[in-house]
């Protein structure tokens, strides 16, 4: 009988070293190999230890064990490369058939103690690709309180050269896939962009509110600092956080954009940091998550504010160790990412209500982005506005002139409570409405936007000069203006339209107006146009 047992011992070894070659998924593979060897060896645990080279360490990721408990405590025991019995054979690659484990002076019995798994008779084996040891597999315990034999050991000795190569492949196969879904990512990432395209091609400002952003933009960009946008809805935040990735020295990289509050907890913390297969209902694949696919670039976090708290303690584990750990995994995964967020949120008020974490708050906040709303950058409105009609004939294939002054009369003087946003929509909509190769007038805006201008009635209802009126030249009053003050007005409307004209290109409308750039640029700093 002994022959006829290692002759089917040997036909199994043979049997799985065939499946091998076919099967690619690592997890089936893993746990046929497991079930199989049990069976075989008739022993209370199969496990496959692999090698953490980043910390030099073993760790459990399959295990073949009747009781789950001692499945889940192994998951979380790490061994010491050089330590154990295990630790040994991935040193020597010598393998061993150790009667009584826990008398051997190389045990480690801190697995023992972690498990709750008394080991006596184990059997330990190297797995080892064509170039290199990349772990073990060992039996654990034979039934009936017996040692294993020495064709229990050559069994497991056949069986571990198609393991190691099988697993190595699998690992190919699995960074393969990776690498193709970190592409689809930023082909994803590719394609918002050319969407956002019909909004912004760049920034478009001359207001020094603008300009003091500028100057926090180039620092940011010139440094790895994390940054905090801040505003409210439809100023551009993304577009600043897009604008420093272009800037800095990831600019080759990744940027994924995801919006925090568009996500339950579970959701988001697989949409950031991925999950498994079968980690939970519906999660059919293994998904990578945006912090693995944008590796070297950045991740903006839109709307930070309206994260859950519990995810919010899970982000600042990641920011303060640079790892992430999928859903359903316990490995944690190295990541190089910058991180910068945006929120339309008062965050120091959520903190004091206990909505926000103020450590995470000033993991975020390295530096703060404050962007003015469009009520605060009147002078950007009709560079902002040319911007977007040229983008709206195009779309719409129709031409139109321009706005007509009475048009930017109407436009500079809104309080604009979308911002950009509410800004385009309005282009948008006019160019919808306007006749081609005809000007833009107050009659294709909003009846909401004409209101204002006709009666000069502002935000609060109160009969006065809204703030665009004196940067315009726009009388919004029955009183008259001194000559000095209408010259100003005059000189700073004149300018206005021209570098509207021109998409505020300096040297362009100086060349209209008859004057020297230099000269365009002292008068434009003297009326406060830049």
């Amino acid at each position: 009988m002994p022959a006829e047992e290692d002759s089917k011992k040997f036909r199994l070894g043979y049997e799985l070293g065939g499946l091998f070659a076919t099967e690619t998924d690592l997890d089936r593979l893993c746990s046929l190999v497991i079930s199989k060897c049990r069976n075989a060896l008739d022993c209370e645990a199969v496990s496959i230890l692999l090698l953490d080279r980043e910390r030099g360490e073993l760790y459990f990721p399959y295990i073949g064990d009747e009781r789950p408990e001692v499945v889940e405590k192994l998951k979380a025991v790490r061994i010491p490369a050089d330590r154990g019995i295990a630790g040994a054979v991935l040193q020597s690659g010598r393998s061993e058939n150790v009667t009584q484990a826990d008398s051997d002076p190389r045990h480690y019995g801190e697995a023992d103690r972690q498990s709750g798994v008394a080991t006596s008779s184990m059997l330990a084996v190297q797995l080892r690709t064509r170039t290199e040891a990349i772990g073990v597999i060992e039996a654990v315990n034979h039934r009936g309180g017996t040692r294993f034999g020495d064709e229990d050991l050559a069994l497991l000795e056949v069986l571990a050269e198609p393991i190691a190569i099988a697993i190595e492949n699998a690992r190919t196969l699995k960074r393969a896939r990776e690498s193709e879904e970190k592409l689809r990512a930023e082909v994803g990432a590719l394609r918002r962009d050319l969407a956002r395209q019909d909004r912004f091609t760049e920034i478009v400002a001359v207001s020094p509110a603008m300009f003091e952003v500028f100057g926090l933009m180039e620092g940011a960009a010139g440094s790895s600092i994390s940054v905090l946008v801040q505003g409210e809805t439809g100023t551009g935040k993304e577009l600043v956080a897009r604008a420093i990735h272009r800037s800095s020295a990831r600019a080759d990289a990744p940027f994924l954009a995801v919006n925090c509050a568009a996500f339950t907890e579970t959701l988001l913390e697989s949409e950031l940091f991925g999950h498994r297969r079968g980690a939970f209902t519906g999660a059919s694949s293994d998904h990578l998550g945006l912090f693995r696919a944008a590796d070297g670039g950045t991740v903006f976090l839109d709307e930070v504010g309206d994260m859950p708290i519990a995810m919010q303690a899970k982000l600042l584990r990641v920011l303060q160790e640079g790892e992430v750990t999928p859903v359903g995994e316990v490995r944690p995964h190295k990541v190089d990412v910058r991180v910068i967020a945006a929120t339309n949120r008062d965050l120091k008020a959520r903190i004091a209500e206990r909505d926000f974490r103020e450590d995470l708050y000033y993991r975020l906040a390295g530096l703060t982005i404050q962007l003015p709303p469009l009520r605060n950058r009147r002078e950007d409105i009709p560079l902002l506005a040319v911007r977007f009609l040229e983008a709206a004939c195009t779309r719409h294939r129709k031409r139109m002139v321009g706005f007509s002054p009475a048009a930017l009369t109407v436009l500079t003087q809104w309080r604009w409570p979308g911002n950009v946003r509410e800004l385009q929509n309005e282009v948008e909509r006019a160019v919808a409405l306007g006749r081609p190769d005809a000007t833009i007038e107050p009659e294709h805006l909003s009846a909401a936007l004409r209101a204002p201008a006709q009666d000069g009635v502002t935000e609060s209802g109160a009969a006065q000069a809204s703030p665009a009126a004196g940067a315009t030249g726009l009388a919004t009053g029955s009183g008259s203006m001194a000559l000095r003050e209408a010259r100003r007005s005059f000189e700073i409307r004149l300018i206005t339209e021209a570098l509207s004209r021109h998409g505020g290109n300096v040297t362009h409308t100086a060349a209209e107006l008859g004057i020297s750039r230099i000269a365009l640029q002292k008068k434009m700093k003297e009326l406060g146009l830049r």
